[in-house]
């Protein structure tokens, strides 16, 4: 009868185990594919939105630089204008180059698009798209009502007169000229991607849940299987304990419900009581340990290190924990254990011995080891993810391939001369691989063109730290590596960029990567110079220092050149 109650309970626990396992892949499939991919596919919709718009502002921006090179008097409107349209039309991005920036007016007239020289210099009042979307009022009410926006329409497909496709544009007016200045992407570039990332997710998510499921009816068919042997401990356990009743009752609080070796001693550390938890824990029976002290537990080979400390620890007459020692099983086994121990005194203050507990952490040493290990597996594949970001990075721009390793190399040497920390450093290191992580997003004609930038370009190229910023805010590192990059072109005088922060806005870590920065840039070759020599870069640093650059970062730097510390072929 006992018996047929217990592998009732039995069988109904496998059904309590099968029944989680099987509500764990439903929310997995729920949590997966309504909540986490959707909001993955709309950050990456917003991520879209806000590189057209980071892109027409910086058009915008080059607008705005030929209208004050008018207001100098440098140019007239007509020039200038003229210049502005030939610049911006010659502009392209996205993956096939065909991507392009167009201007209007608000009369309205069509005044540059690179694919529709059609309604060049015309009235687009009539033009509609095919959803009779009248396309001048809605720019004209965006524009009217808050200086910039999104908008939705159809329009020809890129420079394929024959295709109409959905397209969703930003738009900013150019106040001064009456210009509507605009960029957009087509929806089917976006669903495409967007796809691409929904299969990639959902053949991940099926391999998850196939393991899970495999993971699950294997634990079920296991504990089915345990299920009589289980019984038949069940019921010897309890045949055991109704005859171990009455012999055990003196001392079960003390004893028998402690997993611990329980003892006591006199004031020389000899044992002169021994729990039955001993033979469990040492292989040795109560009365082997009787008169004996730890150390006679102790391998020979390990006694000098342990045993000045036990010395001093009976000596002191005080409470102490946490003594770890590593004893020899009488098999031969090690066994890691760890000793508590508080002093007896008698009436007269004199010390009698100690009682304490010595308990078995040899699990508890191993597990701290897998989990040093599991930290330094975590460390090395996030040193694995940086570099390969950063050799991205480099991918597109071959002429300062390297450039971010040899800044990271100098930059934390300099760290190491100024004594900061080994977790600094650390932060610093990743920050110095990433620093130009943003050019990835610049047109790389820019980053390989021959000869020097033009001052729309070097704008542009400026756009880099944001960038660099925007892609990192979000990666959760132990250290500020998203705000070091932001700041690694700033400025103790406030003459850097992007946000002219002055010597006490800039992060230490951000003061050593610029002059890192500087005297690798200076020291290398470039697309449109050769290296100027590591002794222009000494000049640069020490003309800015305390001014633009931080003294005791020169000051580091100049040494590790002068002892010859670091390479700079």
């Amino acid at each position: 009868m006992l018996e047929n109650v217990i592998q009732k309970i039995f069988k109904t626990t496998s059904r309590r185990i099968a029944v989680p396992a099987l509500l764990t892949i439903v929310l997995y499939v729920i949590a997966m594919f309504i909540i986490f991919l959707p909001h993955i596919e709309q950050s990456f919709i917003s991520r879209k939105k806000e590189m057209i718009c980071e892109l027409t502002e910086t058009v915008w921006s080059l607008v705005e630089d030929y209208h004050e090179r008018e207001l100098s008097g440098e140019l007239t409107r007509p020039e200038a204008q003229k210049r502005a349209l030939l610049r911006i039309g010659k502009l392209r991005y996205g993956p096939e180059k065909k991507d392009y920036f167009w201007i209007s007016d608000i009369r309205p007239r069509m005044i540059m698009h690179p694919y529709r020289s059609d309604i060049v210099n015309k009235d687009i009042k009539d033009i509609q798209d095919p959803g009779l979307k009248s396309l001048y009022l809605r720019w004209n009410e965006i524009i009217a009502k808050k200086g910039a926006g999104f908008v939705d329409y159809q329009w020809q497909w890129k420079d394929d007169p024959t295709r109409m496709a959905d397209k969703l544009s930003y738009i900013k007016g150019f106040q001064p000229w009456d210009w509507i200045v605009g960029t957009g992407m087509y929806l089917d570039d976006i669903y495409t991607e967007l796809n691409a990332i929904r299969n990639k997710f959902i053949a991940i998510s099926t391999v998850i849940l196939g393991i899970v499921l495999m993971l699950s009816l294997y634990s079920i068919r296991q504990t089915m299987k345990a299920d009589n042997e289980l019984i038949r401990t069940f019921i010897e356990r309890k045949k055991l304990n109704e005859s171990l009743k009455e012999s055990k009752e003196r001392f079960r609080s003390l004893l028998e419900n402690t997993s611990d070796w329980i003892w006591e001693s006199d004031e020389k550390g000899r044992y002169t009581y021994s729990s039955p938890r001993v033979e469990e824990l040492l292989g040795f029976s109560s009365d082997e340990t009787m008169h004996k002290t730890i150390m006679d537990f102790v391998p020979i080979d390990l006694k000098n290190l342990y045993q000045e400390t036990f010395k001093n620890l009976l000596g002191g007459q005080k409470s102490f924990k946490g003594f770890e020692t590593t004893c020899q099983r009488k098999n031969g086994r090690h066994v890691v254990v760890e000793n508590n121990a508080v002093p007896v005194f008698s009436e007269n203050g004199g010390l009698l011995g100690y009682r304490g507990v010595t308990r078995d952490i040899t699990d508890r040493k191993m597990a701290m080891e897998e989990l040093k290990k599991s930290r330094d597996i975590l460390r090395a594949n996030l040193e694995e993810t940086v570099e390969s970001l950063a050799l991205a990075e480099e991918k597109r721009d071959p002429y300062t391939a390297g450039h971010q390793t040899r800044v990271d190399r100098l930059a934390c040497a300099i760290a190491r001369e100024l004594g900061l920390s080994d977790h600094q450093i650390e932060g610093l290191h990743f920050a110095a691989l990433l620093h130009d992580i943003g050019k990835i997003a610049l047109p790389s004609e820019f980053l390989s063109k021959p000869t020097l930038l033009s001052h729309q370009e070097h704008e542009i190229i400026k756009c880099h730290v944001q960038v660099g910023y925007d892609i990192l805010k979000n990666i959760h590192f132990p250290w500020p590596v998203a705000e070091i990059v932001y700041q690694h072109h700033e400025y103790l005088d406030g003459s850097g960029y992007p946000r002219n922060l002055t010597d006490k806005d800039i992060l230490l870590e951000a003061k050593i990567l610029t002059v890192a920065d500087v005297v690798e840039a200076i020291s290398s070759h470039r697309p449109y110079r050769p290296s100027l020599g590591i002794e222009a870069a000494r000049e640069e640093i020490r003309n800015g220092r305390g001014i633009r650059y931080h003294a005791p970062c020169v000051a580091a730097c100049l040494k590790l050149i002068k002892d010859e510390k670091m390479d700079f072929s």
